[in-house]
């Protein structure tokens, strides 16, 4: 009876839901095929696993996992699929095997080795190699989804399957550049690379990447036409695989044709990595240094992952790989300390107790009504998130009423707590069972827009489907209506998203969207749409110079002892702030309060250092010497006079 590989691949939102349930499918799955299959498994992960099993062929393997899946799973019919190679001992074999215990995330790319691999044998039959040694492929794959990694692989996996002949062992290489017209910071230009790869004089080379995205800039098709011209008759020596990011349909269908008008082509679609993948790989990164993960690390895993997507900036599996090594780092300087004071450590995983301070949003044992009680000059908006719980609440139970979207407008100056009061109410409605998860992820608006036509639709989704269960939380929300007028602006697109997404999701996800007052109703006057799928409007006033004062002291208390002088000095300073500074657009509020308090406790920390002293307990001097910079001191009514 012939045996098999069989990949069983699952849907990643449907793997992470069984996971939280502390469910594995792919066990599940085995135990209950049928005997004559004689399943073993291989390899198991979270979103996939290897099976070897007996059947007559691949589809008595599939009608038979079908049939089990479906008594497992009824509700999700969709959630499951099957990669299937001949099992053998030989080179193929391991191979094959090699290949399908690999690669998180890049489904479609398996699927394509898949199909080469099944394709070869018939072509060999033919004398009819050159048919696939000469096509060429499009991968549309995100920064940091393994481009490279994949790239390198490819050229492996043709090579070892025989792909280029007698020359295979020669053509072992593969090479990536990046296409633009500055030859600087590592773009090379059209012309350029293709003399180098004409004039090369040995072909050593098996694969060679192209990055195209430089074409997507402005519509450059006509352009990119003329390149994949000149490549033509280069595709019958090299194997080139271009990248673009990951479009929408209609954007990548029309750069398919350009390059299929000429070439031989396949596409291989590998769309913004899950978070569930990014677990998988931190959880087989921490493996690789000799952990186990603590189930609890995970939520301190997807807060790392968060504060590092809010700049806009995120690199992928490179981001896990780093956030991996410096948890190893962080574990191994707990467990030196610990030993030092005789404690007993775990050598072998890593706790979130081990990680003290790693992240910026520890846990808290508070409740989020505690913590927002706790914050200064928020009494009425903490009413009426009550009354906004309270009537989310009887909606759900009640199945006579419509249950409100729970997606909110925050307006007012910035400093005013508006970021601090979203983070707490996605803890509130966690725990009032509203929202799953309760998460918080903050973008400002531009962060939704990305640098190519059919790119930020994707980029837009692919935020929002990170926060389901969750609060998105988007700062100067108007930016995503500003020059939308402009031809490049994807401030349109991105916004046409989100508020599908909105609909879609009502009731799983809350959208915060925040600014000035006049602004955010510019916003909703552009988009009949947005207004009333954002019921809630919460307003944020401007703090009183007692409680500029307040929140000063608050954090000096915090973490510091201080003399009596500083707070009367520091109260006398809030007091005297002039008029037109506080009243003005530009006045942050409580940021400006930080930056006065940092300024503060760095002077303190200077004097502590100039003298010798270990301990820091701050001084009028200390208050004196910050608030008479030139920023500070000049926020003053001209009247009053800071220092000597």
């Amino acid at each position: 009876m012939p045996s098999y590989f069989v990949r069983v691949c699952l849907g990643y939102s449907f793997a992470q839901e069984m996971n939280e349930r502390d469910i594995f499918p792919v066990s599940v799955l085995e135990q209950n095929l049928p005997a004559a299959l004689k399943t073993k498994r291989l390899f198991h992960r979270y979103t996939f696993g290897l099976l070897q099993m007996e059947a007559e062929n691949p589809q008595v393997i599939r009608d038979a996992v079908k049939t089990v899946w479906a008594d497992l799973y009824p509700n999700n019919p969709d959630a499951v699929r099957l990669m299937i190679s001949p099992y053998s001992e030989d080179d193929v074999g391991k191979l094959m095997r090699s290949v399908y215990t690999a690669y998180y995330g890049a489904e479609p790319y398996l699927d394509m080795l898949t199909e080469i691999a099944e394709m070869i044998p018939l072509l060999k039959e033919r004398d009819a190699m050159k048919a696939v040694a000469t096509r060429s492929y499009l991968f549309a794959i995100d920064p940091g989804c393994g481009f490279t990694t994949l790239l390198s692989s490819f050229g492996d996996f043709l090579r070892r399957m025989g792909v280029f002949g007698e020359e295979s062992e020669q053509r072992s290489k593969y090479i990536e550049y990046v296409l633009g017209k500055e030859t600087s910071g590592g773009c090379v230009d059209a012309d350029d690379l293709v003399s180098e790869l004409k004039s090369a004089e040995e072909i050593t080379l098996n694969v060679v990447g192209l990055d195209i995205s430089y074409y997507l800039e402005g519509q450059k098709l006509d352009e990119l036409r003329q390149f994949v011209r000149r490549l033509r008759d280069l595709a019958m020596t090299y194997i080139f695989v271009f990248r673009i990011p990951y479009l929408e349909t209609k954007a990548m269908k029309d750069l398919e044709s350009v390059l299929a008008d000429q070439l031989v082509l396949r596409t291989v679609a590998i769309s913004p990595l899950h978070n569930h993948v990014l677990r998988e790989f931190f959880w087989d990164a921490l493996s690789r240094y000799g952990y186990t993960m603590d189930d609890a690390l995970v939520e301190t895993f997807y807060r790392k992952l968060n504060e590092e997507r809010t700049d806009g900036r995120f690199y992928g599996f490179r981001t896990v790989d780093k956030i991996a090594r410096e948890i190893v780092l962080w574990k191994a300087r707990h467990d030196a300390e610990s030993a030092a004071c005789g404690q007993e450590i775990q050598k072998d995983r890593i706790c979130p107790d081990d990680l003290s301070n790693y992240v910026k949003d520890p846990s808290v044992r508070k409740t989020g009504y505690d913590e927002l009680s706790e914050l200064i000059g928020m009494e009425t908006i903490r009413d009426r998130i009550r009354e906004i719980v309270s009537q989310v609440k009887i909606s759900m139970q009640n199945e006579r009423l419509d249950r409100p979207c729970i997606h909110m407008r925050f307006v007012g100056a910035p400093g005013t707590g508006k970021t601090t009061v979203a983070r707490i109410i996605g803890r509130i409605f966690q725990e009032e069972g509203i929202l799953r998860k309760g998460a918080f992820l903050e973008y400002s608006a531009r962060n939704l827009c990305a640098e190519y036509v059919g790119q930020t639709a994707v980029k837009t989704a692919a935020i929002c489907r990170d926060a389901y269960g969750s609060v998105l939380f988007i700062d100067e929300a108007y930016a995503l209506y500003e020059n939308t007028h402009q031809s490049n602006d994807y401030g349109k697109e991105a916004l046409t998203t989100l508020i599908s997404e909105m609909e879609n999701h009502r009731d799983d996800m809350m959208v915060i969207m925040a600014g000035y007052t006049d602004d955010m109703e510019t916003l909703m006057e552009g988009n009949a749409g947005l207004r009333s799928r954002m019921p809630y409007v919460i307003s944020f006033p401007n703090y009183t110079r007692d409680q500029l004062h307040a929140i000063f002291m608050s954090m000096v208390s915090r973490h510091f002892d201080y003399t009596p002088e500083l707070e009367a000095e520091s109260r006398a300073y809030f007091q005297n702030l002039s008029d037109s500074f506080v009243q003005s657009r530009e006045f942050s509020n409580a940021r400006f309060v930080r930056n006065l308090y940092e300024r503060t406790w760095s002077k303190g920390a200077l004097r502590a250092s100039m003298a010798g002293l270990s301990q820091i307990a701050l001084t009028k001097e200390d208050f004196v010497a910050a608030s008479g910079e030139k920023e500070f001191r000049e926020k003053l009514k001209q009247t009053i006079k800071v220092g000597f």
